[in-house]
């Protein structure tokens, strides 16, 4: 009797703590961007936002003039990278999401003749969603809409 006593309540212990564990896997989305295309130039990048702090990743090649990789969040700040003619750079970053200064992130020449093609993904538990500024894909006026260039 109190072998099954002590058996029931193990099991129910495990059974509540069970069912108190919440199950977060990570989600990610990707975007590609061609800026040596000219269908796609000046505007090539691509925009990363998520509900909840994500990861972001950007690798780029430089297939035109030396220039910059600029990324600019949300709130409008900007954080800019010279790259060379022929140059290729990646990077990770963390960022905020839920409508902080981080929330969205976009990845573009910022102006410069620099013509980036590569890539820009995003990863965590918020839903993140990447789209491209390519002109097919969402364009710039759907990255726009997302982050200003």
């Amino acid at each position: 009797m109190r072998k099954s006593l002590l058996l029931r309540l193990m099991l129910s212990t495990i059974l509540l703590l069970g069912l108190a564990t919440v199950a977060n896997a990570d989600q990610s989305d990707f975007a590609l961007f061609d800026g040596s295309n000219p269908a796609n130039q000046p505007n090539s990048g691509a925009v990363c936002s998520a509900n909840s702090a994500f990861t972001y990743h950007v690798t780029v090649a430089n297939w035109g003039p030396n220039g910059e990789v600029r990324i600019t969040y949300k709130d409008g700040d900007i954080v800019r990278f010279p790259i060379a003619a022929g140059a290729s750079f990646s990077f990770t970053q963390a960022a905020r999401g839920r409508g902080g200064a981080s929330a969205a992130v976009r990845v573009s020449n910022g102006g410069s003749a620099a013509q980036l093609a590569g890539s820009m993904s995003a990863i965590g538990q918020g839903a993140p969603i990447c789209i491209s500024c390519d002109a097919d894909s969402s364009g710039d006026a759907g990255c726009d809409a997302v982050v200003p260039n």
